[in-house]
């Protein structure tokens, strides 16, 4: 399998054994267009997870555990996104999480999610945030009260005036926002300053080459879709933002691994596809795989279905197979 990531700049990765090739994203402001349309050095990022106890306690050495089982594989965690069940969590949970992501793989390789429904409390979070020493950041759009092409823009603006020095990707979700927000809208947010990619998750993700065709100089798109890495690749992409990977973490490492060497990967894709049917985007069927594997009651707090025994005893084998 491939083998540790080193820490460093999540923007800016330093060639490892398994990232190895000229074709290493660069920094921002050193990424043209015809340089993306080339074959990039894949990144998995990990949106991981939040374990809670039975009594809605955040588990803080069970997330801790969890952690330390990506980190030699992926580049990068998401902490807290709609993967961490974010809009259940105060924001000093958020805090804790952030600084625990932080102490394991570094400030690089962290990136905080800040998303909250209003500007007034992204910015009291961020600034929390920046505080810890994590500059890198994604933010959701705005949420359950419609806005316009303008609110939208005027949100992220208003948060990058109010903390300088934040390296923000714009998250795309349209069906938990109810926003649907356009290349074209999209192009004016990608033109604030600080502002160093977009993440793309549900219906956003089924267009990554129109979003990709709005990129500025050494921005960055991740697609929210686990299973189709090598598709988001070819349409102008740099990687995926995966719930699955926090628990199979080897597998994406192996496909992505394969990408970038330009070796064969149908066997690895066809395996990182049937991982992602089996678990998909139910975050308590991901949770009943990390709970055999790393331990902890792993609930949740919001309102999720509830894999049968069947699904969990096939997660479990899951689990053993490739863990």
């Amino acid at each position: 399998m491939p083998g540790r990531r080193r820490s460093g700049d999540l923007l800016h990765l330093a060639a490892s054994p398994d990232r190895a090739g000229p074709d290493r994203p660069p920094a921002p402001g050193h990424l043209n267009s015809s340089r993306r349309k080339k074959t990039m050095n894949p990144h998995v990022i990990t949106a991981m997870p939040v374990p809670f106890t039975t009594t809605g306690a955040l588990d803080l050495p069970a997330y801790r555990r969890a952690v330390t089982a990506v980190d030699p594989h992926v580049d990068g965690v998401l902490v807290a996104g709609t993967t961490g069940e974010f809009p259940a969590l105060d924001d000093d949970e958020r805090l804790e999480l952030f600084a625990a992501t932080r102490d394991l793989i570094g400030p690089e390789r962290t990136i905080a999610h800040l998303g909250h429904a209003s500007t007034r409390q992204v910015i009291r979070l961020a600034r929390a945030t920046v505080d810890l020493g994590l500059r890198r950041s994604a933010l959701i759009t705005p949420y359950y009260l419609p806005t316009d092409p303008a609110g939208v823009v005027d949100f992220y603006r208003e948060v990058l005036d109010a903390v300088p020095g934040l390296e923000l990707f714009v998250y795309l979700f349209p069906e938990r926002t109810g926003l649907d927000v356009s290349p074209s809208v999209l192009t004016e947010i990608l033109a604030l300053p600080g502002i160093v990619g977009v993440k793309l998750s549900g219906a956003a993700s089924e267009t990554v080459a129109d979003y990709a065709g709005v990129l500025r100089s050494g921005q960055l798109l991740y697609s929210g879709n686990d299973a189709t890495l090598p598709d988001v690749m070819a349409a102008g992409g740099h990687g995926v933002v995966s719930g699955v990977s926090s628990l199979f973490p080897t597998v994406f490492a192996a496909l992505s691994a394969a990408l970038c060497e330009g070796r064969g990967h149908d066997r690895i894709q066809s395996q990182a596809a049937e991982l992602v049917a089996l678990t998909g985007a139910n975050i308590r069927f991901l949770k009943a795989g990390l709970a055999a594997r790393d331990g902890g009651d792993w609930a949740s707090r919001m309102s999720l279905p509830t894999p049968n025994s069947e699904t969990v005893n096939q997660i479990h084998d899951a689990v053993a197979s490739f863990t």
